[in-house]
């Protein structure tokens, strides 16, 4: 066998490895929420907005960009009355006296004039089928899990579900599912621990359900229609859409109306998308990639250390082409001294050894060398302790946050404004410093060897 036809089998053995790998990421089954959303569940966090239209809560969140309050049932009041009164919903907020929070707000009317729409469905308030008290220990659940969620994972994943679609697994079957359509990613808040919850649209992208459009498009062979242009998007024509798409399935069902609270994550079908080999260019085929063979394929192939473990570090290294904002000690030198190289390593230390410190000294490095670096983690305690380590060293402008609540476009763009605003970086003689600090360290070094030394 050529080498030719070898190369040919190992990629074709790479794509399928690969492709193997991609469907572990992906979750299709009623177990998902975005393909099955249990709304029936009892004990669920999640929050049923009711009785409220698509098209006036999207306008209020994403055009007009206002806050949007939460509307109890009444326990004791009819459902003619709550439509027109409002006054226990009200925020205790500043400027709000006694008086206006107790009182009762009668002034709207349950349609508008000339409008034939319910005063209810043009007002600021989300109504729910919880009595307020629930309502409160409701969002008050979702407001702490969001939090947590942000905190841990940098990722915003509360979202208002709007429209939802009933849809069956096959024509036998007679398991109902409800998945949502749009997903508004929103921010749960209050201006103190005694206030009302507003929710606010977050500025971040709206999102189809991904999940549901792999599943229908897999299955069925139903392409859901996709968010191209938001700043000409319309609901109404979005929902005719879907329409269209599930036309021939009789038992299916659109419901546009329907509006859920709840957290809803498609980060691993990213993943998925971003694997597919037919989404890269040909120039950088996705099967050719270093790490990708080198990981589902044959490895990686071992080079020599930059010096062994009983040489001494500082024989091999010469200070002016050290590259260290903080503290590190030899071991750290070499990872940071290895990583410069462009070679592929795993760093391992439990809690204290020194990996936080050693990364901001392998960004800093990377910066001195005009590269790019992206540094990933899992939890966003991590992020945040190596980017205060870059601030305090006066490498904070250098950094581009894409997570939590700094991801979105007008944070982006004022952080790159301040940058370029900073001007050309000021230096100092390093030359002058770097021989200094040699001499220092071999004086040193000739002390220590001197004081290991045998006597004659």
């Amino acid at each position: 066998m050529d080498s030719v036809s070898r190369t040919t089998i190992l990629l074709s053995m790479l794509e399928n490895k690969l492709n193997s790998t991609r469907k572990d990421l992906l979750d299709l089954s009623a177990r998902n929420r975005l393909i099955n959303t249990r709304r029936s569940a009892a004990r669920s966090s999640r929050l049923d907005v009711v009785d409220e239209l698509a098209e006036d809560v999207f306008r209020i969140l994403l055009v007009d960009k206002r806050k949007m309050s939460f509307l109890g049932k009444p326990e004791n009041i009819s459902a003619v009355v709550r439509s027109n009164v409002r006054s226990y919903d009200r925020s205790v907020e500043a400027g709000e006296s006694a008086d206006e929070l107790d009182s009762f707000a009668m002034e709207q009317p349950d349609e508008e004039a000339g409008s034939g729409t319910a005063g209810r469905h043009k007002d600021d308030k989300l109504q729910t089928n919880l009595v307020d008290e629930a309502l409160q220990k409701k969002l008050l659940k979702l407001y702490y899990e969001a939090r947590t969620s942000e905190e841990e994972q940098g990722v915003n994943t509360l979202y208002l579900a709007i429209g939802f679609l009933k849809w069956f697994e096959s024509n036998q079957s007679t398991a109902e599912r409800q998945a949502p359509l749009l997903l508004i990613p929103v921010t749960l808040e209050r201006t103190s621990a005694n206030a009302r919850f507003r929710l606010r649209w977050d500025e971040n992208e709206i999102s189809t359900n991904l999940s549901l459009q792999e599943k229908l498009r897999s299955e069925f062979g139903i392409e859901l229609p996709v968010i191209s242009d938001i700043d000409n998007f319309s609901l109404t024509d979005y929902f005719n859409q879907v329409r269209q798409a599930i036309v021939d399935k009789k038992e299916w069902e659109l419901f546009p109306n329907a509006m859920v609270l709840w957290f809803f994550s498609f980060a691993k079908f990213l993943m998925f998308k971003d694997l597919d080999a037919a989404s890269w260019p040909p120039e950088r085929a996705l099967s050719e990639n270093g790490l990708i063979s080198g990981l589902l394929g044959g490895g990686f192939k071992s080079e020599p250390p930059i010096c062994r473990e009983e040489q001494n570090v500082d024989e091999f290294l010469k200070p002016i082409d050290l590259i260290h904002v903080v503290d590190a000690d030899s071991s750290q030198t070499l990872a940071i001294e290895e990583s410069k190289t462009g070679r592929n390593m795993v760093i391992q230390g439990p809690p204290g050894t020194g990996k936080s410190q050693t990364i901001t000294n392998i960004i800093a490095a990377a910066i001195a060398d005009g590269k790019k670096i992206l540094f990933v983690a899992e939890k966003m305690a991590a992020l945040q302790v190596v980017k205060r380590r870059l601030e305090k060293v006066g490498l904070g402008p250098v950094c581009l946050e894409l997570h939590s609540h700094t991801a979105n476009k007008k944070s982006v763009l004022q952080e790159l404004e301040s940058t370029l605003e900073l001007g050309k970086p000021k230096s100092d003689n390093n030359q002058a410093h770097a021989e200094e600090l040699e001499s220092c360290r071999d004086r040193l070094n000739r002390h220590a060897s001197e004081m290991h030394a045998m006597l004659q």
